[in-house]
C-alpha cells in the first residue's frame, strides 16, 4: 500500500494541475475565491469514541453524526448516539423515542430540523423520527395500514420524505411517503400500472423525487417526480432505457440520478435532468454525485472527477494523477472531492478543492499521522464537512468527522 502523503499529493496534483494549464484542458487560473487560506480541524469528541460517521450537512455548517464509544476490537462497552454539530462545532445529542436505545440520522435542514430512525435495537424495528429541536423527538407514522416507515431527506420546508411498508423484515410493498410539518403521512403513489414506489429526496418547495416500480421488480424502476400536491409524473429517459432512478432534486428543479439502456448490463449513465424535464445522458460509466442550484453538476467519468452543465455539456476540470471523484459543489461553484490510491489500497483517500475555473489544490490534511480523508459537502461561505479516515480493523479506515474553513 502507498505510503504517499499530503505533502506529496499536493506536489503530484499542483504538477498535474500546471500541466493541464498548459495543454488547455481546464481554464486559465483566476484569484481563489477563499484568499483566506485553510484551516482544518475535527469538532471535540468523547474519549474513547470509535468513529463519529458523518450522515447529512446543511447549507449553513451545519451537520449530523452516527457515534460509535467503546472498544469494538474487544466488543466492550459500545454505546452508539446521534450529534447535531452546530457550524461553530457547539454539538448537542439527539434524544432517542422513550424506550428505544439507538438510532440513525438522515437528513438535516437549513432550519436544523433533522430526521432519521430510532429504535429498540440494531436490527430491530425503527421508527422514522423528526427533531424540530435535538431534546423533542416526534416519530413520523408509517401510512395507514402499514408498520413501518424511513425517512431520506428533508426540505428547508419542513416536508420530509422516505417509505412506509409493512411489518419490519418482512418482503413487502414499499409506498413513498411525505410528512409535512403537521407530521400526518400523505402516501405519494407509484406510476399507474406499479404497486411501489420510494421517495430519496424533496426540495424547499415540497416536491420530491424518487422511483416507481412493478410488485418485486425494483430491477425495473422508473424515475419519478411528485408535486407538492402528491400528483406523480414519470421523468423522461434516453430512447432504450430499461431503468432509471433520481437522486436529488434542487430548489430550482434540476434532477440529478441514474439509468441504464437495454443490453449494457452493470454500465449505468447519470442522468441530469433540467427544470423543464429535459434529460440529457452523461455518458457510461460516469457518476452524478452533486448538483447546485444553477444546474452545474459534479461526479465522476473514467476515473477522474468531472463537472457537467445542464444540459450535459463537460466543463473541464483539472485532472490529477490518481483516481478521483467530485462530491460536492455550491452555488459559487466550489467543488470537493478526493483523489484515491489505486486497488488494493485501502482508505488512503485525499481531499481536494476544485476552484470555479477547474484548477485544483490539495486540502491540508489533519495531521502528517493521519492524511487520508473525503469531503462531502460544501457550504456557500467555504465551510468544507466530510470525514477523517483513521486505521481500523482488518486495515479499512474508520471514520471521525472533519471540517475544513476557508
Amino acid at each position: 500500500m502507498s505510503k504517499r502523503t499530503s505533502r506529496t499529493v499536493a506536489a503530484v496534483v499542483a504538477a498535474a494541475t500546471a500541466a493541464a494549464l498548459a495543454v488547455g484542458s481546464a481554464p486559465a487560473a483566476a484569484a481563489d475565491p477563499y484568499p483566506g487560506g485553510i484551516s482544518v480541524g475535527s469538532p471535540p469528541i468523547e474519549p474513547g469514541t470509535y468513529s463519529s460517521e458523518l450522515k447529512a450537512a446543511n447549507g449553513n455548517g451545519d451537520s449530523v453524526s452516527f457515534v460509535i464509544v467503546g472498544d469494538l476490537t474487544r466488543n466492550e462497552n459500545i454505546r452508539t448516539y446521534m450529534l447535531l454539530w452546530k457550524a461553530d462545532w457547539s454539538t448537542e445529542q439527539l434524544a432517542l423515542l422513550p424506550g428505544d436505545a439507538g438510532g440513525s440520522p438522515v437528513g438535516i435542514n437549513n432550519a436544523r430540523t433533522v430526521v432519521g430512525t430510532s429504535g429498540a435495537q440494531v436490527g430491530g424495528r425503527q421508527h422514522a423520527v423528526r427533531w424540530t429541536s435535538p431534546s423533542t423527538p416526534t416519530e413520523l407514522l408509517p401510512l395507514p395500514g402499514d408498520t413501518t416507515a424511513s425517512p431520506a431527506a428533508i426540505g428547508d420546508n419542513g416536508t420530509a420524505v422516505g417509505s412506509s411498508w409493512g411489518a419490519a423484515g418482512a418482503e413487502g410493498a414499499k409506498h413513498a411517503v411525505a410528512w409535512p410539518p403537521s407530521g400526518a403521512p400523505v402516501v405519494l403513489p407509484p406510476l399507474p400500472g406499479d404497486t411501489e414506489s420510494e421517495a430519496v429526496a424533496v426540495n424547499s418547495s415540497g416536491t420530491a423525487v424518487g422511483y416507481s416500480y412493478p410488485a418485486g421488480g425494483i430491477a425495473s424502476r422508473r424515475a419519478v417526480a411528485w408535486s407538492p400536491d402528491g400528483t406523480v409524473t414519470a421523468l423522461d429517459v434516453p430512447a432504450g432505457y430499461v431503468t432509471s432512478s433520481a437522486a436529488r432534486i434542487t430548489d430550482s428543479g434540476v434532477v440529478i440520478g441514474a439509468g441504464r439502456p437495454g443490453g449494457e448490463p452493470g454500465a449505468d449513465h447519470a442522468l441530469v435532468w433540467n427544470a423543464a424535464g429535459a434529460v440529457s445522458d452523461l455518458g457510461a460509466g460516469s457518476q452524478a454525485k452533486a448538483v447546485n442550484n444553477a444546474g452545474t453538476v459534479v461526479g465522476s467519468l473514467g476515473g477522474q472527477a468531472a463537472r457537467w452543465a445542464v444540459d450535459g455539456t463537460p466543463v473541464p476540470l483539472a485532472p490529477t494523477t490518481l483516481t478521483s471523484v467530485a462530491t460536492g459543489i455550491n452555488d459559487q461553484g466550489v467543488i470537493v472531492g478526493y483523489t484515491s490510491d489505486p486497488w488494493p489500497a485501502r482508505a488512503q483517500l485525499y481531499a481536494q478543492r476544485w476552484n470555479p475555473d477547474g484548477s485544483v489544490i490539495a486540502l491540508p490534511a489533519w495531521s502528517q499521522d493521519f492524511p487520508y480523508s473525503m469531503p462531502f459537502f460544501v457550504t456557500d461561505s467555504g465551510i468544507v464537512l466530510g470525514e477523517l479516515l483513521l486505521r481500523g480493523l482488518a486495515g479499512y479506515g474508520k471514520p471521525l468527522t472533519i471540517r475544513w474553513t476557508m
